[in-house]
C-alpha cells in the first residue's frame, strides 16, 4: 500500500503518509497543523496498539503556526506516549539557518528563534533530529540531489528548502523572537497574531468568481501573479516521494519559483515530470500556484488542504490555473475538507463547461488517497 491522508487542519497541513503492509503500514507524518489540531492527531496515536506507535519520519515543514503549532501539543509539550517511537525528525531550527548543526548534547543558553520553533526545539534536541542528515539542515543542493531512502521502498527527495532560503530568515526569526520577549511570553497565544508571516498575508476574496463563458476561466487564470514574500514560507521542508513509479509533491508553503527550480534540477529534459499526487504550495494562495509550476508537470490529482480559516485559502486563481494548464484533460481537484471556498468548484455548469472533477473529504477524517 501506499497511501496520503490529508487530515482536517483548519488552515494548516496534516499529512499521514503511510507504506508497506496494510495490515501494519509504515507511517510518516508531514506537520501537524494548529495546536488544537495536534491534540486530535494525538488521540489517533493513542488509538494505536502500542506496538504500532512507530513513525519513521516526522517532517515539520516550517515553523509557521498552521504547520508546527499540533506538534507542540501532540508531542513537545505532552506527556510521553508509552510506546512512541519516532527514528528521525527533520525540522530546520535557527541553528540551521546560519548553516550550524545540532549537536547530541549540547551545552550552554540555547540559541534564539521564533517563538514556536524555539518551545520545539527544547523538545527536538532530547530526540533524533535530522539524523538522516547528520544533525545539518534540510536543504537542496545546487550541485547534487539529495535523496533519503527509507524503510520498505520509500523514496524521499528534498526539494527545498535552499541554503539562501534559510539565510534569509534569519532576521525576521530573530525580529518574532523578540517581539515575543517584550510581550513576556513565548507562548504561541500571546504572540501567534503579530508574527509577521501570518500578518503579512493578504486574505483572498469572500465572494466565488464570476465564470459564465468558457474564456472568462483562462482570463481568470491569466491575472497577474503575485509573489509570496514570507521568509517562513520560504524555508519550507518540500519533498518528492516515490515509491516504485508512483510520485507525490508535498511542497509544504514553499515558493513556486523554487518548486520548478527543483524539478527542473531533476529532469532537465524539457519533458514534463510524471507526478501522481501533487499538494499544492501555501493552500492554494495564488501567490504561490503560478502557470509555469502547472505547466512543468503531468499531473492529474492536485490536493489542496486548507478549510479557508483566516485566509480564504484556496485562490480562485490558483484553481483556475491547475484547470486552465493541466495536461490533464479532466484534472481532479482533491479537497481536505468542504467549505465555503472550495465549494464553489463543486459547481455543475463549471465542472461540463471546463472539463474538471472534484472531491472533498470528511469534516472529522480528512481526505485519504490511494497511490497504489
Amino acid at each position: 500500500m501506499f497511501s496520503i491522508t490529508s487530515l482536517p487542519a483548519k488552515e494548516g497541513d496534516a499529512l499521514w503518509v503511510k507504506w508497506g503492509d496494510e495490515a501494519n503500514p509504515r507511517n510518516m507524518i508531514v506537520d501537524m497543523g494548529t495546536e488544537a489540531i495536534g491534540k486530535k492527531i494525538r488521540a489517533q496515536l493513542e488509538a494505536l496498539p502500542e506496538d504500532q506507535r512507530v513513525i519513521e519520519l516526522l517532517v515539520i515543514s516550517h515553523v509557521d503556526r498552521d504547520h508546527i503549532g499540533g506538534v507542540l501539543t501532540c508531542l513537545a509539550e505532552a506527556d510521553p506516549l508509552p510506546g512512541l517511537r519516532i527514528k528521525d525528525i527533520w525540522f530546520n531550527g535557527f541553528t540551521h539557518l546560519s548553516g550550524g548543526k545540532i549537536e547530541t548534547n549540547p551545552s550552554g543558553i540555547e540559541s534564539m528563534g521564533a517563538a514556536q520553533g524555539e518551545r520545539l526545539s527544547k523538545w527536538l534536541r532530547t530526540q533524533a533530529w535530522n539524523k538522516a542528515f547528520a544533525g545539518h539542515s534540510v536543504e537542496r543542493k545546487e550541485d547534487e540531489v539529495t535523496r533519503v531512502e527509507l524503510i520498505d521502498g520509500l523514496s524521499l527527495t528534498v526539494l527545498g528548502p535552499t541554503r539562501k532560503r534559510l539565510e534569509d530568515f534569519i532576521e525576521t526569526w530573530e525580529e518574532e523572537v523578540h517581539e515575543a520577549i517584550e510581550k513576556g511570553s513565548l507562548d504561541a497565544d500571546d504572540v501567534s497574531d503579530g508574527l509577521a508571516p501570518s500578518g503579512l498575508e493578504s486574505m483572498g476574496s469572500n465572494e466565488p468568481p464570476i465564470l459564465e463563458f468558457e474564456d472568462e476561466l483562462e482570463l481568470l487564470a491569466e491575472t497577474k501573479k503575485g509573489k509570496d514574500k514570507s521568509h517562513a514560507n520560504g524555508s519550507s521542508i518540500s519533498l518528492l516521494l516515490e515509491r516504485g513509479d508512483t510520485k507525490a509533491v508535498l511542497s509544504g508553503d514553499a515558493f513556486s519559483s523554487d518548486l520548478i527550480d527543483a524539478l527542473t534540477q531533476l529532469n532537465d529534459t524539457g519533458e514534463r515530470t510524471r507526478i501522481n499526487l501533487f499538494k499544492l504550495p501555501h493552500h492554494g494562495s495564488r501567490n504561490n500556484v503560478h502557470r509555469e509550476l502547472i505547466e512543468l508537470v503531468d499531473c492529474d490529482r492536485w490536493l489542496i488542504s486548507s478549510d479557508g480559516t483566516r485566509f480564504r485559502h484556496p485562490d480562485a486563481e490558483a484553481i483556475a490555473r491547475i484547470i486552465s494548464f493541466s495536461t490533464e484533460p479532466t484534472p481532479l481537484l482533491s479537497f481536505n475538507v468542504p467549505s465555503k471556498f472550495n465549494g464553489w468548484w463543486n459547481n455543475q455548469d463549471w465542472i461540463e463547461m471546463y472539463d474538471y472533477k472534484v472531491e472533498y473529504g470528511d469534516t472529522e477524517a480528512g481526505i485519504t488517497i490511494d497511490l497504489e
